[in-house]
């Protein structure tokens, strides 16, 4: 498979393929490299979101070489799109429906955030894609809550959220991003992404350091 190092930022991305010429594409392949899912973003390296794809941005969804996609919300994606990840080999888990145990139940609980970042710390599954019908509450809930995880700033990881609801954001999402217990998160798995592993570190060092100063 082709080697594709990415650049991405709010606007666009680049696309390097390594040891294939590069030929100028068309305009019809131009605007399909060009069309990602609605709210979609890097969160780290290999892991992304994004709000449920349409058939256009599928194109766009393969640069990516997505091992799993994690489904967040009640509902389900178009049956197109399913059968798209079905055909990439890309392993799809509703977890916002394994979940809903009952109608009086959250959508946003302890248990679908546990769930999710299980995955988003086991570099075994990535790449990988976090999924809900908006690309917003429910995704933007559980990256507050890894950034949290991270030991971002509250303000830092509210922020983030509300940039990608706005202009409609939840205060109960705020409010979970912010009372969420980090010390109850589920411990990294055997093997934990590369970036989580280096940010641990630092942590630790200077958690280090703070314990020798007099």
């Amino acid at each position: 498979s082709l080697r594709r190092a990415y650049t991405f930022s709010p606007l666009i991305f680049t696309v390097a393929a390594a040891g294939v010429a590069m030929h100028k594409p068309s305009a019809s392949l131009a605007d399909a490299l060009l069309c990602p899912p609605p709210k979609f973003g890097q969160v780290e390296p290999s892991v992304f979101r994004a709000a449920f794809p349409r058939s256009e941005s599928l194109v766009h969804l393969r640069l990516l070489g997505l091992r799993t996609a994690l489904n967040l919300s009640r509902e389900l994606p178009a049956q197109d799109v399913l059968a798209w990840f079905e055909a990439q080999g890309v392993r799809v888990a509703h977890l916002g429906i394994a979940v809903w145990t009952h109608p009086s139940v959250a959508p946003i609980s302890a248990e679908l955030v546990n769930a999710a970042l299980s995955a988003v710390l086991d570099r075994e599954q990535h790449p990988l894609l976090l999924l809900s019908a908006s690309g917003t509450h429910e995704v933007g809930t559980i990256v507050g809550c890894l950034r949290r995880l991270q030991q971002w700033s509250l303000s830092g990881a509210i922020d983030e959220y509300r940039s990608f609801a706005a202009p409609t954001p939840r205060l109960s999402c705020e409010q979970f991003i912010e009372t969420w217990d980090p010390d109850l998160a589920p411990p990294p798995r055997a093997h934990p992404p590369p970036w989580f592993e280096s940010q641990h570190a630092l942590l630790e060092s200077d958690a280090e350091a703070w314990r020798r100063m007099p």
